[in-house]
């Protein structure tokens, strides 16, 4: 191994953006992006969270309860009925990945760097997380929330992450779209690199330029076969 770990986040960096996904998921469906976000937000201050995920990944609501609820908010601020009892399933429909950013992590592990996954997932999509692709192949370590009842930027997703990389703080590097998650790594004494969509070119640079390897993606072969592997 080489000095150095890189961490990526999932949805959102190794998945198309957030917003994108929701824009999917939302297609023929009653209700629109910009209904359903104010929804989330609403759950989120309800019960003191950052965002309406973490009400999920922290265990608060199981997915039952916050479909349930997420469809309460959509009745009450807007008059929609819905049925999201399938979100989880139709969520993890979307199987796109950005191919870009697996062939820099593939070429960088097979360069002797740890590459690891540090993400925020609920229990209930665990199943789904497991089906998506071939982990074990692609990452030293994955670190899931559900796994460690602690979530970013928790400090101790953190300093978990560090023992499982065996390298201290400043060693470690965070990818990832969210700006919370990024300034909590900083206070860790990580770099933190914002990541995914149109943000992943600048990413890929700024890790080359750290680890002063090429900025050629050598691992294309191993690209396609993660993505047979994820349909």
């Amino acid at each position: 191994m080489t000095g150095h770990a890189i961490w990526t986040d999932f949805r959102g960096v190794l998945t198309p953006p957030l917003r994108e996904g929701l824009r999917h998921y939302c297609e023929g469906k009653p209700f629109t992006p910009e209904q359903l976000g104010p929804c989330l937000r609403a759950l989120a201050d309800a019960h003191g969270c950052p965002d309406g995920m973490a009400v999920l990944d922290s265990g608060i609501l199981d997915e039952r309860q916050w479909t349930r609820r997420i469809g309460e908010e959509l009745s009450a601020r807007y008059g929609i009925d819905a049925d999201l009892s399938g979100l989880g399933a139709e969520w993890w429909s979307d199987r796109r990945v950005d191919t870009e950013w697996i062939g820099a992590l593939l070429r960088w592990r097979s360069a002797g760097v740890f590459v690891g996954m540090i993400s925020n997932l609920p229990a209930d999509w665990k199943e789904h997380f497991a089906g998506f692709g071939p982990w074990e192949q692609m990452f030293d370590e994955v670190l899931l929330s559900c796994d460690v009842a602690a979530r970013k930027p928790d400090p101790r997703m953190f300093r978990l992450a560090e023992r499982r990389s065996g390298l201290p703080p400043q060693a470690n590097v965070l990818v990832d779209d969210l700006d919370d998650n990024l300034a909590g790594a900083r206070r860790a004494g990580w770099t933190a690199i914002p990541g995914g969509g149109s943000a992943t070119p600048a990413a890929i640079a700024r890790i080359d330029a750290l680890l002063r390897t090429p900025a050629t993606v050598s691992a294309a072969t191993d690209t396609h076969h993660y993505q047979g592997a994820a349909r």
